[in-house]
């Protein structure tokens, strides 16, 4: 906890020391414009000062962090190679992304499909 509000404050490299919600939406329109190419891809929604993802059965998943968003999404996708493959496809069209943000978050995609 910083102490100002009370609340766990989730580290997360992608966003850097200041979690603000414009920058949490930034997050859910690269992740979404990402799923949206995928056939039943997830949804990202800013949910507080965090993230929901909609799975495609109705699941949702609350995620603190851009590498657990991806981790879920991969996950989703049953790390298969297919999936895999189309997913880091994905990701490849969108880079160099338009801010530094948005190509933290999409290069913080590469790197979990690699683990």
């Amino acid at each position: 906890m910083c102490g100002a509000c009370g609340r766990t404050v989730v580290a997360d490299p992608a966003l850097g020391p200041v979690r603000t919600t414009r920058d949490l939406l930034v997050v859910a329109q690269v992740m979404n414009s990402i799923t949206a190419g995928l056939p039943g891809g997830p949804v990202v929604r800013v949910s507080g000062d965090a993230w929901i993802l909609a799975g495609r059965t109705g699941t949702s998943t609350r995620c603190d962090t851009v590498e657990q968003l991806w981790t879920v999404l991969l996950d989703g996708c049953g790390r298969t190679s297919d999936g895999a493959l189309r997913l880091a496809q994905q990701i490849a069209r969108g880079l160099p992304a338009a801010s530094p943000l948005a190509d933290r978050v999409l290069r913080e995609g590469l790197l979990a499909g690699a683990r």
